[in-house]
């Protein structure tokens, strides 16, 4: 899991370079952009040199949510996608709890307008020191550009999450 993590992390940091290897892949969201933090929560951006681009927002969850998804972030995916394509979306993530464990996020890329349908979604446990959380997916159908969004949920308990930046593509063949 950990090889995969860093393989991944290592191919979205190469994604921004000039290396060849790397020009048909696909940069389908804004890294620089930030994230859209809504529900019961409080947020503020702080410095982090140990994270990639040395920024994160710390998001304060006072208690645990109806739902999950009741407190969450999200960044837009400002590319289309065609049906076919193979999305891989990876985020800089760390967490704080109360008892110390590490904690439970729901990561998915989904349409942003009701029923907010998902096109991938999986739990990630999130510890106390940052690593790269991925999903990925092949498209079922076409979606046009800000129509879709990377999600967290961050609402699933009382806890402090760190998000770094996110990284949405369409990887190369």
């Amino acid at each position: 899991m950990q090889r995969r993590d860093f393989l991944m992390g290592a191919m979205c940091a190469l994604a921004f370079t000039a290396a060849p290897a790397f020009a048909e892949d696909k940069l389908i969201n804004d890294p620089s952009s930030g994230w859209q933090v809504y529900g019961q929560q409080t947020n503020k951006r702080v410095r982090d040199s140990a994270v990639q681009g040395g920024y994160a927002i710390e998001v304060k969850i006072p208690a645990k949510g109806a739902n999950s998804w009741d407190s969450s972030a999200q960044t837009d995916i400002t590319g289309d996608i065609k049906k076919g394509d193979k999305i891989l979306a990876a985020v800089w993530l760390k967490s704080k709890t109360e008892d110390g464990q590490p904690a439970r996020l729901n990561m998915r890329l989904q349409v942003n307008a009701a029923p907010y349908n998902a096109l991938v979604e999986s739990s990630q446990t999130v510890g106390a020191e940052w690593q790269l959380y991925s999903i990925q997916t092949v498209a079922t159908q076409d979606y046009d550009k800000k129509t879709t969004v990377l999600v967290v949920h961050l609402g699933g308990a009382k806890q402090t999450v760190y998000m770094g930046p996110a990284f949405v593509l369409i990887p190369g063949e």
